[in-house]
């Protein structure tokens, strides 16, 4: 166990952010939830606003067309229009909202996260000393200075606003009606443009808040980390996984026109081969390209004085053929052999 007053200073590591995914605890920013949602909401009604007047108007005049008949009658066609125009005015609100909820729920937690352990019952949870210290904690001043901020900006918003109109709203009463719905949708947009505003722009900074103070409690102390680091050292199946590794990466071939003991070019292609007598036992493909790439590789094998061989047959065969750093099948060994000895490599 690591001493309790060790600080946490280093960043949580790759491992214990996994694990913390697991467990259901990622960043979460009920802000930004907040935001896509009121937006949603706020951009439906206003795309929609026309039809939904007109077919709130529709309802209404169905009233007067109701006159005539009995009570039982015109009450039940009315609701059944009511309930008709509910749906399709709310259903599609509520579906845009919570769509537009769910995406920014995705993408606040970087993907989807599904676990029951936030939800198990934890008896720290019952201690008074914890629900104090979550009371009084970083998280709360936060909060409470988040809701002071968002207050004082949209009071400010509401303020220059309404300063702003000012002196169209006090001459309303003297350009009649024709002016109040003018003025009203005008004011109405401008004031549902800055809520839109501010909500995005509170869940952005709202989403970087929650990312900071979920790191924060993700820190772990160095005695935490060489815990870590040691279990990670300790698993026989890392330490075979990293042994594996190691062996792979010192059996693979080095790659590149350095290697090559010698180049074989054609129309457009080229693949250099290296084979030392006593350490590859077959000749092994270490580059090849086409157009410029084999321009290049030639160019290099020269600079190099690495002998270069015209064989446009061989040359292709061993770029679409045989995989990089992979051996020479032994249908080519013959003309490989002419090539070497071509070149002066054999006798």
């Amino acid at each position: 166990m690591s001493d309790s007053s060790e600080e946490k200073t280093l960043p949580g590591t790759a491992r214990k952010l996994r694990d913390a995914r697991k467990k259901g605890q990622v960043s979460r920013s009920q802000d930004l939830v907040s935001a896509a949602g009121a937006t949603a909401a706020i951009t439906f009604i206003w795309m929609r606003s026309g039809t939904i007047t007109d077919e709130w108007q529709e309802v209404l005049l169905l009233t007067t067309h109701l006159q005539g008949e009995t009570f039982e009658v015109a009450f039940n066609q009315l609701l059944a229009a009511l309930a008709t125009l509910c749906l399709r005015t709310v259903v599609p609100l509520l579906l845009a909202a919570t769509a537009a909820g769910v995406f920014a729920s995705v993408v606040a937690t970087r993907g989807f996260v599904f676990s029951l352990e936030p939800v198990k019952p934890k008896l720290q949870n019952l201690n008074p000393v914890q629900g104090l210290k979550r009371i009084v904690g970083l998280k709360s001043w936060i909060e409470l200075g988040k809701t002071f901020v968002k207050a004082s900006l949209l009071g400010a918003a509401l303020f220059v606003v309404l300063l702003g109109t000012w002196n169209t709203l006090v001459r309303l009463p003297v350009c009649g009606l024709p002016c109040i719905g003018f003025v009203v949708d005008s004011l109405t947009k401008l004031l549902l443009s800055l809520a839109i505003g501010a909500f995005i722009l509170a869940g952005l900074v709202d989403l970087l808040i929650q990312r900071w103070i979920f790191l924060r409690d993700m820190r772990m102390t160095s005695t935490e980390a060489k815990r870590e680091y040691k279990d990670q050292e300790g698993n026989p199946q890392v330490r075979g996984a990293h042994q594996r590794h190691r062996q792979e990466a010192a059996n693979e071939p080095r790659l590149g026109v350095a290697q090559s003991t010698l180049v074989i070019e054609g129309s457009g292609v080229a693949a250099g081969l290296r084979y030392v007598l006593g350490q590859t036992d077959v000749p092994l493909v270490v580059c090849r390209g086409r157009e410029d790439k084999a321009a290049a590789i030639v160019m290099a094998a020269r600079d190099l004085s690495i002998p270069v061989v015209a064989d446009t047959g061989l040359a292709k065969a061993l770029t679409t053929r045989v995989r990089l750093g992979g051996p020479v099948p032994s249908r080519y060994f013959e003309r490989i052999a002419r090539a070497f000895l071509a070149a002066g490599l054999i006798n």
